[in-house]
């Protein structure tokens, strides 16, 4: 009999990712994968979103069983008044962890109580994979479950923990950390050693690597579809185009590559600058940091050369890096593993990128300039753009080698890699 997984996700983006995020995209790749090899019987808990339902139907899953927690319109009302507090009143920076702090709570109370559904004297899970949150692992404080679950979780970490919420203890009895990189496994070794708990043993770290649907990535409808793209954003076929693709939050970078930009135009009078995201994916949240990304682009010298196209579907994503000659990505913080670097490179376009994180552990410099996050990033950003809008040549010997960097972070290789380090 397979193993019964249960997935724990954000509790705010759901799963199936109709609404973005990478983490969300991670998740359904997985459960797709398995559906070609049955290895596991998922349970993904989730937050519940219009649009969810209709993929399940046309997926037709046999293996994975989507349990989707609806918020009560009371908690939404609650998270709205949290949020504009935070925001006009607190003045907080980091205004999204204060976007969805009642629905995370009603959230982990609903999957504490499943998971503690037991049957037959026994726990319905053989396994919890828990993703990303420290704030989930309050799911174990509740109900007895980490009694229940002792030595059965896995801790699937996206990011650098910086606040455990309490749950610290939880966090340090996981059977293993499945870190997208060994840069954030170490993250996590170093915040429990800092914070009393001893550290990781050597045999709870493991690295999951990151990967994407290579397949649609430099497809032939990607291709195809290309030209309609550039056409619908106002690109000529004879323009060179960089492309962003990320979060517009200001450690991605994206504010620094329009600096680098407006110094590579007068060089390059058919260049273009497509930025590609929002601040918080398919939301209308603006943030004062997007407003001032527009107000860059709206400089006379760049003026009709940077389009921002909004939060894209996941499902156009190959075709926005098909429609792109470059892709810069220039990280400004220790980035654990951006998806948005395996796509670009799995769709053959020269990478511009930074040593952040766990970025050169996916990231080769036969097909990517990886530069220093120092004094010198902007102008260093114009000249390795200079040096690629002028040389298609160059352009077709890194895209070359950026695809086949690429191939290596494949669907049936991350579902593989899982299968290596559950057991």
């Amino acid at each position: 009999m397979n193993p019964r997984v249960a997935v724990i996700t954000s509790g705010y983006l759901p799963v199936p990712n109709v609404l973005g995020g990478a983490v969300e995209a991670l998740d359904m790749m997985m459960v797709r994968e398995n559906e070609k090899t049955t290895n596991f019987e998922f349970t993904v808990f989730s937050s519940w979103a219009p649009g969810v339902d209709k993929v399940i139907r046309d997926g037709a899953f046999q293996h994975t069983d989507f349990r989707f927690i609806k918020t009560p319109m009371l908690v939404k009302a609650a998270d709205r008044c949290i949020y504009w507090a935070a925001k006009y009143i607190l003045r907080k920076k980091k205004l999204m962890s204060y976007r969805y702090i009642a629905q995370r709570l009603w959230y982990i109370r609903k999957v504490a109580k499943a998971l503690s559904d037991d049957v037959d004297g026994e726990a319905p899970f053989d396994k919890v994979i828990i993703e990303n949150h420290a704030t989930l692992f309050m799911t174990m404080q509740r109900n007895d479950n980490a009694e229940r679950y002792a030595d059965k979780v896995y801790y699937h970490l996206h990011n650098a923990v910086t606040n455990d919420f309490g749950c610290k203890h939880e966090i340090s009895q996981i059977k293993k950390v499945l870190g997208v990189s060994n840069y954030i496994v170490e993250t996590l070794d170093k915040f429990l050693c800092e914070h009393g708990e001893g550290g990781l043993k050597p045999e709870q770290k493991a690295v999951w690597h990151n990967g994407v649907d290579t397949s649609r990535f430099g497809s032939a409808e990607a291709k195809r579809k290309a030209h309609d793209f550039r056409v619908q954003y106002g690109i000529a076929d004879t323009d060179v185009v960089f492309l962003f693709s990320g979060r517009l939050t200001p450690e991605k970078g994206a504010e620094e590559l329009l600096e680098a930009f407006s110094q590579v135009v007068d060089d390059i009078p058919n260049a273009k600058l497509v930025v590609a995201g929002a601040f918080f994916f398919n939301s209308k949240i603006k943030s004062p940091f997007e407003q001032k990304l527009h107000e860059l682009a709206s400089r006379p010298h760049v003026e009709g050369k940077i389009i921002f196209t909004g939060f894209v579907d996941y499902n156009d994503m190959p075709v926005l890096y098909e429609m792109a000659d470059i892709c810069v990505l220039p990280s400004i913080w220790d980035d654990p593993a951006p998806l948005a670097v395996i796509e670009s490179l799995a769709s053959g376009k020269p990478l511009i990128t930074t040593k952040s994180g766990g970025i050169p552990e996916y990231a080769s410099e036969d097909g990517s300039f990886i530069l220093s996050r120092d004094n010198r990033l902007i102008p260093n950003l114009a000249n390795c753009m200079l040096q690629l809008g002028n040389d298609s040549e160059l352009r077709s010997k890194m895209g070359k080698a950026a695809y086949k960097r690429g191939q290596l972070f494949s669907a049936s290789f991350y579902f593989d890699e899982l299968r290596k380090v559950i057991k």
